[in-house]
């Protein structure tokens, strides 16, 4: 039964914690790689392979929720946090959960981001491709999904008004994530690239409040680039080895710098948000198979 959570089998989500809690209790589940010598994210410790389709197979979830979940877990920090979320998610899915609208629901959810809308609605090409699309997912939400032929041209609408916006601008990108969410619910990716998306363009735009720009972000590489020949600040590693250098010889980039890790950490929060968000549409979806009896 695909869409439904479990199969309506107890025993299925019943098997799936406890090999979760199994490798977050050996200490051996990570961010990534999904399966590698024994660790495993929160894909591979379920099917013990890196098989995303085969997880969603196995527990019933569609593949855009399954290919989405470890973007989710990977906002989550420390390492404790991830786990708790990722235990989250199999605790409070309901058996039997008919989970086939939720796709369609959170991309809705990301289409209506207030700061996207800002964007598009000064261009009414992009905004026509917004709302068209919009309009598609709450068809499919309704029960009423629309054709391949009617994705494709909204789609092709979607590209066409992109094409037409300057490369790197904000207003592209937030094309782009319209462009992302112009495809149904049941497209591996379509979530995934939509989530992506519109978390590119918030931290576009909060790097872009602070006055941080692509020359700032080349001249950091740079210094870092020759630090690394010369041997500068050796005895530093990594991001220390960085923050050492700009306080050293540019206090004010390293200013600058220290206010642009802050952002990026906070785009984080989007995943973590969404993914909670995630949660609480599955134990508000009806029920579409009574869970079978426990043996």
């Amino acid at each position: 039964m695909a869409g439904i959570a479990f199969h309506g089998d107890p025993a299925v989500k019943a098997q799936a914690l406890e090999r979760l809690r199994r490798h977050i209790a050996a200490g051996s589940f990570v961010y990534f790689p999904a399966w590698e010598e024994g660790r495993a994210n929160v894909i591979g410790a379920i099917v013990e392979a890196d098989d995303t389709p085969r997880f969603a197979e196995q527990l019933g979830y569609p593949i855009a929720l399954a290919e989405t979940l470890p973007m989710f877990v990977n906002g989550f920090r420390p390492q404790a946090e991830a786990g708790r979320f990722a235990q989250a998610w199999l605790e409070r899915t309901p058996v039997g959960a008919d989970l086939t609208r939720i796709v369609s629901q959170l991309v809705l959810d990301l289409l209506a981001n207030p700061e996207l809308a800002a964007l598009t609605e000064q261009r009414p090409d992009v905004e026509e491709g917004r709302r068209a699309i919009m309009a598609l997912h709450r068809r499919a939400i309704d029960g009423d999904e629309p054709d391949r032929k009617t994705w494709k041209a909204a789609r092709m609408a979607a590209v066409a008004a992109t094409d037409a916006l300057d490369e790197g601008t904000l207003d592209r990108r937030a094309g782009q994530v319209i462009e992302a969410a112009a495809w149904p619910g049941a497209m591996r990716t379509v979530l995934g690239d939509t989530l992506s998306g519109l978390g590119t363009l918030e931290l576009n735009l909060s790097l872009t409040r602070i006055g941080w720009t692509e020359q700032d972000e080349s001249r950091v590489f740079h210094i870092r680039e020759q630090a690394e020949k010369d041997g500068y600040k050796a005895e530093f590693s990594g991001l220390d080895r960085v923050l050492a250098i700009l306080d050293a010889d540019h206090p004010v980039l390293a200013q600058q710098f220290r206010l642009r890790l802050e952002r990026v950490e906070a785009s984080s929060e989007r995943y973590r948000s969404m993914g909670w968000k995630t949660i609480e549409l599955m134990e508000r979806a009806p029920l579409a198979a009574a869970p079978v009896p426990a043996q």
